[in-house]
């Protein structure tokens, strides 16, 4: 038994000494893997605009999709790493309708399935540099059917209460948030008119 002691304290030592390295390395690689995809969308950007530059303005906003999940005062939201809170969700693929983007968003970007309850309205950015891209937001309202929160390339998922929300939301994202409290307040506003009426 002593003469395995020192070998299983060396072991013991590597092992310890491997996951500390093997952790900075997965650190550091995540690290660049986000700096890299970040570099890729400025780049699609880029090329969008000089393309669009070139056919004299005439290609259309990207497509978008943006999810909007309340529940017991607090709303779902993707914390980016270079800062700011956003909804989820991203671009339409080919042969993709809005609903099934804002399905496939949340899930990629949050970890959680989704069902969609309610189609809140649409948001615009006009491009106002050559690393950004005019879109076209269209904004659901969505539950949370099942799954757990898990971090995804786009940031970590979270949730936070409105004042948070109201603090920390991207700027990109001010439209889609004040679309949905005009939602919330005109959905208050029929919800009293039915039961009124009845």
């Amino acid at each position: 038994m002593s003469r395995n002691c020192p070998s299983l304290l060396l072991n013991l030592f590597f092992a310890r000494t491997m996951s500390k390295t093997t952790k900075r390395l997965v650190e550091r690689s995540s690290v660049v893997i986000n700096l890299l995809y970040r570099l890729l969308k400025r780049s699609v950007s880029i090329f969008f605009n000089i393309l669009n530059f070139l056919l004299a303005g005439n290609l259309p906003p990207f497509g978008c999709v943006a999810v909007i999940v309340q529940d017991q005062g607090r709303y779902l939201v993707v914390e980016r790493p270079e800062g700011g809170l956003v909804f989820p969700g991203g671009f339409m693929r080919w042969k993709e309708n809005p609903a099934q983007t804002a399905l496939r968003e949340c899930m990629e970007e949050t970890g959680l399935e989704l069902k969609v309850d309610d189609l809140i309205g649409y948001s615009s950015n006009v491009s106002n540099r050559i690393t950004r891209m005019s879109t076209l937001t269209i904004i659901f309202y969505a539950e949370v059917v099942s799954g757990e929160l898990k971090p995804s390339i786009e940031g970590r998922a979270t949730w936070c209460d409105e004042a948070e929300l109201l603090e920390k939301i991207h700027p990109l994202q001010r439209g889609v948030l004040d679309r949905f409290l005009l939602y919330r307040e005109q959905s208050r506003h029929v919800k009293r008119f039915q039961g009124n009426s009845e």
